[in-house]
């Protein structure tokens, strides 16, 4: 009985990171319909240590809200190397107009909701196929 215990467990956690990602996805989708454009550039990179002995480079971004207000803010995405993102570099961002610290650089970071949704529902299928044949 207690055998198909362990792969039921796989499938909450894969539950769990489908659900991460779907947020994250939903919270996308929310800032594309009710986000503001904007032009802003990348003012400097944060620069942290991976845990592995890489490092994490995130864009911070700088631009002018609708009603004027000069914001700067990191990134939520990192990447191992810097690519595009050096300082001065012109980009295209979407931000929430009640919360402008709510941004998202157009085309950036954005498949790792998909990754994450993907992995949790390979998770939960196999699982539960595991646990529905230990279960027999």
């Amino acid at each position: 009985m207690s055998e198909w215990l362990f792969p039921l467990g796989f499938a909450v956690v894969g539950a769990v990171v489908f659900t991460i990602g779907f947020v994250g996805f939903w919270r996308i989708l929310a800032l594309r319909r009710e986000g503001v454009r904007a032009a802003g550039w990348v003012v400097r990179l944060e620069t942290t240590s991976s845990g592995q002995g890489g490092r994490i480079h995130r864009p911070v971004v700088g631009w002018v809200t609708a009603d004027g207000r000069r914001m700067e803010v990191e990134s939520p995405y990192g990447r191992s190397w810097v690519g595009r993102f050096r300082p001065g570099t012109p980009v295209r961002i979407r931000y929430d107009p009640r919360r402008p610290e709510r941004m998202r650089i157009e085309g950036y970071g954005h498949g790792v909701q998909w990754l994450f949704m993907l992995v949790g529902l390979g998770f939960v299928a196999g699982g539960i196929s595991v646990a529905l044949r230990l279960a027999v």
